[in-house]
C-alpha cells in the first residue's frame, strides 16, 4: 500500500463546526468518545471544501483538545471510530402530506492501529484516518443556508447531552429563546424508553445541560419555562444570551491573548466572534420604535449609533415613554427622545433603577470573590489530593467504592453505564467531570485530617463574604 502523505492539522485557535440545522435536529444517540471522535473530524472541514478528503484524527490533538489525560484513551478513540462505522442520521421530512425518515449512514472508512499496538507504536503512529460518507456532503459541505456554526472550544467541557442542548440553542442565538417539545426532543436523543417520566428527563438530561452549558460556553441560559398542557409539562422554553467578553474570557481561562486576537480577526461571517452589538443590528432591533413610533428619522438614528450602546438607547426609550404617559412632551416626541439619548436624560424612575444595579454590581463583586476563593481553595484540595493518592495508591479505589455504596451516587454512576453500554472503569473517573468531582470528595472525607486547615481557612473566609449578600 502506497503511504499515505496527509497533512496534520493542528490545533490553533478558533475551530469551527458547521451542522446544516437538519443534521443537529436529526435523530441520533453517541456516547462521549463518538461525540469527541466526530467533532474532531467535523473541525477540519473547510469552508471552501467541495468535497470530503481523508481526515486525520490525532490521538495528542483530542487529548489536548478535551482536556484529557493520556492513558488507555487510544482505544477509547478506536471504539468510537468503529462504533460509527456502524451508526447512522435519521432526518425526518415531508413529502405529498406524508411523513418519511432518511437514513444516512456516517463513515465509509477508518483507518486505525489494530488492538494492542498503541503500547508499541511512536506517538507519530497513534492518529486515525476517516473517511466520510459521501451521502452526508449536503449535511456538512458548502453551506450556504439554514446552517449553524460555533467554535469547537465551546463544547469541549460538555457531555454528550449538554452538546445537544447546546446546539439546539445555537440555531436560535439571534432570537434568545426558543420552545422544544419535550417528545421531539427525547426523540432526537433516542432516550424515550431510558427517560419515559418527565421527571426524569428533566433531572438527568436537562438540568446537567444547563449547567453546564452556563458553566463552559458562550452562552447563558437564564430560564428554562415549563409548559404544561393540562397537568403534563408538553415543552421546554430555554432562555437565553451569549456571555460578554470578559465572561467568556473567564470561562475559557486557558485561552491565550494571542488565540483571543486570532479570534478577532477571522473573516468567517459565519462565526459569531464578539459578543458587541453592530450598528446595523441595532437599527434592525429598535427601528419599530425610534423610527416608527418616536418620529425619528432613519438617518438621524444611524448617526446616533456611532456614539451610544445598547444601554443608553435603552435608557433613553424607558425615559421617552414615562415622560409622553406623564404629558410631560407636548409635541416634539422625536426632539426629546434625541436629547434624552445625547445628554443621558433620567427621572426618579430611573434613578431608582440605577440604584438597583449598582446594589446588583455589587453583589456581583462579592460573588466574584466568592467565586474566587472557591477556586483557590479547589486547587490547594487538588494538589492535596495528589500528594494523599501518592501516600495512599489505594485510597482511590477505597473512593470509588464508597460512591457505590451510596444509593444516591451510585444511581449516577448506573446512568453513566447505560449512556457508555459497559461498565466503568478507573479512566471513566478520571474523564468524566461529575465522576471525578465525587471521586474527589470521597477521598477528601477518607483523610479529612488532611484537607482540615484548607476547608476551615477557606470555609471563614467564603462564609463572612457570604454575610455580605
Amino acid at each position: 500500500m502506497a503511504a499515505k502523505t496527509i497533512k496534520r492539522k493542528t490545533n490553533k485557535g478558533i475551530r469551527l463546526i458547521k451542522k446544516s440545522n437538519n443534521l443537529i435536529e436529526s435523530r441520533y444517540k453517541f456516547d462521549i468518545w463518538e461525540t469527541r471522535f466526530f467533532l474532531s473530524v467535523l473541525s477540519q472541514i473547510r469552508k471552501d471544501d467541495e468535497e470530503f478528503e481523508v481526515y486525520r484524527v490525532w490521538y495528542k490533538d483530542v487529548i489536548k483538545t478535551f482536556g484529557l489525560k493520556s492513558g488507555d484513551s487510544y482505544k477509547y478513540l478506536r471504539l468510537a471510530a468503529q462504533n460509527l462505522m456502524g451508526k447512522s442520521f435519521f432526518l425526518d421530512y415531508e413529502e405529498n402530506g406524508i411523513k418519511r425518515e432518511k437514513q444516512y449512514h456516517i463513515l465509509r472508512e477508518i483507518d486505525y492501529l489494530k488492538e494492542g499496538e498503541e503500547a508499541n507504536a511512536p506517538s507519530n503512529e497513534e492518529y486515525i484516518d476517516v473517511t466520510v460518507e459521501q451521502k452526508m456532503k449536503p449535511l456538512l459541505i458548502q453551506l450556504k443556508k439554514n446552517f449553524t456554526a460555533y467554535d469547537l472550544r465551546n463544547i469541549v467541557k460538555l457531555g454528550v447531552y449538554p452538546v445537544r442542548v447546546y446546539e439546539l440553542l445555537k440555531q436560535y442565538q439571534s432570537i434568545g429563546s426558543r420552545k422544544l417539545e419535550i417528545d421531539e426532543m427525547k426523540r432526537m436523543f433516542e432516550v424515550t424508553e431510558q427517560y419515559k417520566l418527565f421527571a426524569d428527563f428533566f433531572r438527568w438530561v436537562i438540568k446537567p445541560a444547563v449547567k453546564e452549558i452556563n458553566k463552559h460556553t458562550d452562552l447563558t441560559i437564564s430560564n428554562v419555562e415549563k409548559i404544561k398542557k393540562g397537568r403534563r409539562v408538553v415543552a421546554l422554553q430555554f432562555f437565553f444570551h451569549p456571555k460578554k467578553d470578559k465572561e467568556l474570557e473567564e470561562v475559557r481561562n486557558a485561552v491565550k491573548p494571542e488565540d483571543l486576537e486570532k479570534m478577532s480577526q477571522v473573516k468567517d461571517t459565519e462565526l459569531y466572534v464578539s459578543n458587541e452589538t453592530t450598528a446595523d443590528e441595532l437599527f434592525d432591533k429598535y427601528h419599530e420604535t425610534i423610527v416608527k413610533s418616536f418620529g425619528v428619522t432613519a438617518s438621524s438614528f444611524l448617526s446616533l449609533l456611532k456614539n451610544v450602546d445598547e444601554e443608553a438607547i435603552e435608557k433613553a426609550i424607558r425615559v421617552t415613554r414615562r415622560a409622553k404617559a406623564n404629558n410631560d412632551i407636548k409635541k416634539n416626541i422625536a426632539g426629546f427622545f434625541v436629547k434624552a439619548l445625547k445628554e443621558g436624560y433620567t427621572d426618579p424612575k430611573e434613578a431608582e433603577r440605577q440604584k438597583s444595579m449598582d446594589k446588583k454590581v455589587a453583589l456581583k463583586t462579592v460573588r466574584q470573590k466568592i467565586r474566587q476563593l472557591e477556586t483557590e481553595k479547589d486547587k490547594l484540595i487538588n494538589q492535596k489530593i495528589r500528594t494523599v493518592v501518592e501516600e495512599n495508591s489505594e485510597i482511590t479505589n477505597l473512593a470509588i467504592e464508597k460512591i457505590k455504596s451510596n444509593i444516591y451516587s451510585s444511581q449516577i454512576i448506573t446512568h453513566k453505564e447505560q449512556e457508555l453500554g459497559r461498565l466503568l472503569i478507573i479512566d471513566d473517573f478520571r474523564d468524566d467531570k461529575q465522576l471525578r468531582e465525587l471521586v474527589k470528595m470521597n477521598i477528601v472525607e477518607l483523610s479529612k485530617g488532611d484537607f482540615e486547615e484548607i476547608l476551615k481557612t477557606y470555609g471563614e473566609k467564603i462564609k463572612l463574604l457570604k454575610k455580605g449578600l
